[in-house]
């Protein structure tokens, strides 16, 4: 059975790109991210998650969508990224996880990215907004020095866990690369 080609993520005009510096990528709309779903063939032994830096379980989030289930689609993804919505957008997935994707053998891969994308902006827009769980205070107290992506996510790790964290940072506002080094065009200010 032949694959459907990849959904291609609607993009803006490029007159209207030219006048101002807003999100250039559009994202997928509940449709087209369904579309693109169907195409994952969940295959048994799926070098995506081994692809991903930190081990997204990407054939559950996927199974996920393709049933509309996006809140679950969500804390399958949070149950491992801390930043869907960033990494959705920045994370260069075609070196990692969809690298590894079967489909690419003969096709174009499954767009694991445009799809993280859709989930975080999908839960962005409807869903609670929800912290997981924090498990009982363990009297540690931690400092994180820097609020880039790396010292955010180990800070909101450290927390679940149950330690007291104080996070240090030398810039005005947290954020780090993805505030100060990352186009607004690329990855919006109100995302990070």
């Amino acid at each position: 059975m032949p694959v459907k080609d990849r959904v291609k993520m609607g993009a803006m005009d490029a007159c209207e790109r030219a006048r101002q510096f807003t999100e250039v990528a559009l994202g997928y709309n509940e449709e087209q991210a369904k579309e693109e779903a169907a195409r994952c063939t969940n295959c048994k032994k799926p070098g995506c998650i081994a692809g991903c830096p930190v081990s997204v379980p990407i054939p559950q989030f996927i199974e996920h969508i393709k049933k509309g289930e996006y809140d679950k689609a969500y804390e399958v993804i949070a149950g491992t990224n801390s930043l869907p919505g960033v990494c959705g957008r920045v994370c260069p997935q075609e070196e990692q996880c969809e690298k590894e994707c079967i489909l690419g053998k003969t096709g174009k891969p499954i767009a694991i990215g445009n799809l993280e994308r859709f989930v975080a902006d999908y839960e962005r827009a409807h869903g609670t907004g929800a912290l997981p769980p924090k498990a009982a205070p363990t009297g540690k107290r931690v400092a994180v020095v820097g609020a880039g992506p790396a010292g955010l996510t180990v800070a909101g790790d450290l927390i679940q866990k149950g330690h007291e964290v104080s996070v240090f940072e030398a810039f005005h506002k947290p954020g780090g690369v993805l505030l100060y080094g990352i186009p607004e065009l690329r990855l919006p200010k109100e995302i990070v």
